[in-house]
């Protein structure tokens, strides 16, 4: 922040572990910034702290510039511009604090590396932290876990009259990242119902239907109704539906911003803020904003292409014969910044598989093999024995090829990538006692 950003005034950095607030000193020495180091609370300069974060940030919800302060609001301190949690494993514990204490149109950068809950291999922890449950084995559960954690982020900013408004959530190697603006706006929390939702997976096959909370009247916006439930089975198989969420339905990305940092990070101007020589990952980060500018904003979730061709025992299309199929029978289609592999569209599922089942008639599958389940056998009969409501072409039209030059799904980095062990003193400590006394 200190080096990138030009008019940083203050930062704090805080952890409740001695460890890692020795190793924040380290990083400040090794970026020469030893010299702006300060015990100011809010003075000029970088502070280091070791302490409580919830309670740091509970002392701080006074709103900034207030007059003729009372004695509560005397033994609080301003609101944050910026708040950023990043602990190791879940942010939740920090989200309710967090929430209240940033200002008005402030930012909220949130981290979560605990994909084993958000991501579906426990359930009932996810649950537990985000008041939220994850569907497993769904293709679509990276982003679901970022769904889960902005409604998480959206209800505990609800209770104090405040919304949230997603400018990033993006899917970065082995975690989760949003930023966030929070705004005072007791009228948009009337309007949180709609933006929240659960999601509908049915057991048998990809098929899946998103269904808000809320609803608004027909005759009058400003009544608000519970939202109507869906199916009670799939359509295509019969089969019943698993339910996951709450989770947020709305945007993920503000992209008026993420237009400003591509042209940013593709401009050769002098002058460009944050200066490029600060960005050390300019073409990865071009590669991921390039994908997520190119997603549908107003499309929760998606399919993968080779879960919906597993379903049938089919090859797996070319994508792009698929995205040609939806875009020539009029609806909307993008790809997700973390999976290749993704379909994002605004079709229903009916038209997903009168699509393959076209696919299917052209590129028949192979006979039923005695690997095959019976389960799996039975869902493609039932699939395959619908006859295509709608007229399918594969042609590719024009304009569907064209793509900007980017990094979109860059290799891991090195061998092994992923999470490393929790932070601790141990290792240190043990080698501090062996050591030989002077």
């Amino acid at each position: 922040y200190w080096k990138e950003i030009p008019g940083i005034k203050h930062v704090t950095i805080n952890d409740l572990d001695p460890v890692a607030v020795e190793r924040a000193h380290k990083n400040i020495a090794v970026n020469k910034l030893t010299d702006v180091l300060t015990s100011d609370d809010r003075g000029h300069g970088i502070r280091i702290m070791c302490g409580d974060a919830s309670h740091e940030m509970y002392l701080s919800r006074r709103r900034p510039g207030l007059q003729n302060l009372t004695p509560p609001q005397l033994l609080q301190k301003d609101q944050w511009d910026i708040i950023d949690l990043d602990p190791y494993g879940s942010a939740a514990p920090f989200i309710d604090a967090a929430v209240q204490a940033v200002r008005d149109g402030g930012m909220l950068c949130v981290t979560c590396t605990d994909m084993a809950a958000l991501g579906g291999a426990h359930p009932e922890t996810a649950y537990g932290r985000y008041g939220g449950i994850p569907i497993q084995r769904a293709k679509y559960l990276q982003e679901f876990a970022l769904r889960i954690l902005l409604h998480t982020l959206a209800v505990s900013a609800a209770r104090y009259g405040r919304t949230i408004k997603p400018i990033l959530s993006v899917g970065m190697d082995f975690y989760v990242r949003v930023f966030v603006e929070v705004n005072n706006d007791k009228a948009g929390v009337k309007d949180l119902s709609l933006n929240i939702g659960s999601v509908y997976q049915s057991t048998q096959c990809p098929s899946f239907l998103v269904v808000p909370h809320g609803q608004t009247s027909k005759g009058n916006k400003n009544v608000y109704q519970s939202a109507r439930a869906p199916l009670t089975q799939c359509e295509e198989t019969g089969g019943p539906f698993k339910i996951g969420g709450p989770a947020w339905l709305g945007p993920l990305h503000d992209n008026n911003v993420v237009a400003i940092a591509i042209e940013r990070l593709e401009s050769k101007v002098e002058g460009v803020v944050p200066h490029m020589k600060w960005i050390a990952t300019k073409k990865r980060l071009h590669g991921l904003l390039t994908a997520v500018s190119e997603e549908l904003p107003d499309v929760p979730l998606f399919y993968t292409l080779p879960d919906l061709s597993s379903c049938l025992h089919v090859t797996c299309p070319p994508m792009k014969k698929i995205q040609a199929a939806l875009v020539n029978a009029g609806y909307r289609v993008s790809a997700y910044h973390k999976e290749p592999q993704a379909i994002k569209t605004d079709a229903p599922n009916q038209v997903i598989w009168d699509i393959l089942r076209a696919w299917c008639k052209e590129h028949p599958p192979p006979a039923n093999t005695k690997k095959a389940k019976k389960e799996s056998i039975e869902t493609k009969q039932k699939i395959l024995g619908v006859e295509p409501s709608i007229d399918v072409d594969f042609t590719v039209p024009k304009g569907l090829e064209e793509r900007k030059k980017a990094q979109r799904f860059p290799q891991n980095p090195e061998k092994n990538w992923g999470p490393k062990p929790r932070a601790s003193g141990r290792k240190r400590k043990a080698e501090s006692d062996h050591e030989e006394p002077l």
